[in-house]
């Protein structure tokens, strides 16, 4: 596990455990990349389930050197590089996910208990990051409950920076997706070149179908950030759906524009836990 995931100012899906009501079971996905080779679509990452998906030139790299100096000692142990690619098109990304979209929608609970959903990141950007000018660097990055690796998701909530010609990001927003419409909210947390950010997102739902999303995001080369709770415009743009297939994302992506010049984000570790209603039995907790 990452200095990070022990640092007095940064946590790792901090949520209670499993033990506090023995009728909900958490899973638990963390991956440190602490593995010594690139990881394919069919080789997973160290963790076990946490796979590469890459496109049209984006590329994967696993600890290199430089990478590392550039976390510094954030990151004591593995970290990978996540590059659109110079390949001259408008589609070149590079992405980390569970191998399977496997969430069904965020799903409401039965009475007395609480379906919940986190996801959780340490991530760093390079020295050039997605923008509008030039227009050669419009794209974006990625990261939560999503239901694509590149392109635009159908369904997810998830953090985003998007540059396309049309929205010009500059802050962390979060974004609530479902068939394809959607919502955003600003967490304020400016977006920068060679800063290292900690994002979290939760995603709870009761037993009354209400859905409650809490963030904290955490510039950590700045010793800033902001934390709180968000909300669509809509509730109907929650992906609750029983075909709304999601799975954890990281995506860094080209949009728009033909270009050559590769952008990257570094990424330490990224994890989940998803707890949700036991309806089968299961002896590991009693």
């Amino acid at each position: 596990m990452a200095y990070s995931s022990q640092s007095i100012n940064d946590y790792v899906l901090p949520a209670v455990a499993q033990s506090e009501n023995s009728s909900q079971l958490d899973t638990i996905i963390f991956c440190d990349f602490h593995q010594g080779s690139t990881p394919s679509a069919t080789v997973p990452s160290q963790g076990g389930v946490i796979y590469s998906s890459t496109g049209n030139g984006g590329a994967i790299t696993n600890n290199t050197q430089a990478h590392i100096e550039a976390f510094g000692i954030t990151a004591c142990s593995g970290v990978i590089s996540l590059s659109t690619g110079t390949t001259s098109n408008a589609t070149g990304f590079a992405a980390q996910l569970i191998s399977t979209f496997t969430i069904p929608g965020f799903q409401t609970p039965s009475s007395g208990k609480i379906s919940k959903y986190e996801a959780e990141v340490l991530l760093r950007t390079d020295s050039t990051i997605h923008g509008n000018s030039p227009t050669t660097n419009r794209g974006f990055y990625r990261f939560g409950f999503i239901s694509a690796t590149s392109g635009t998701p159908a369904d997810g909530v998830y953090f985003e920076f998007l540059c396309d010609g049309t929205t010009t990001d500059t802050t962390w927003n979060i974004v609530f997706r479902k068939d394809n419409v959607q919502s955003r909210a600003d967490t304020t947390v400016t977006v920068s070149a060679s800063k290292t950010y900690r994002l979290y997102l939760c995603i709870e739902v009761n037993s009354s179908g209400t859905l409650t999303t809490t963030y904290n995001v955490r510039n950590v080369t700045d010793s800033s950030g902001a934390s709180g709770t968000a909300s669509p415009s809509l509730s109907s743009h929650y992906p609750t759906g029983t075909a709304d297939f999601m799975g954890l994302v990281l995506t860094n992506s080209k949009i728009t524009t033909t270009s050559t010049t590769a952008r990257l984000i570094f990424v330490d570790y990224m994890g989940c836990r998803i707890r949700r209603e036991l309806n089968r039995e299961i002896l590991l907790y009693s």
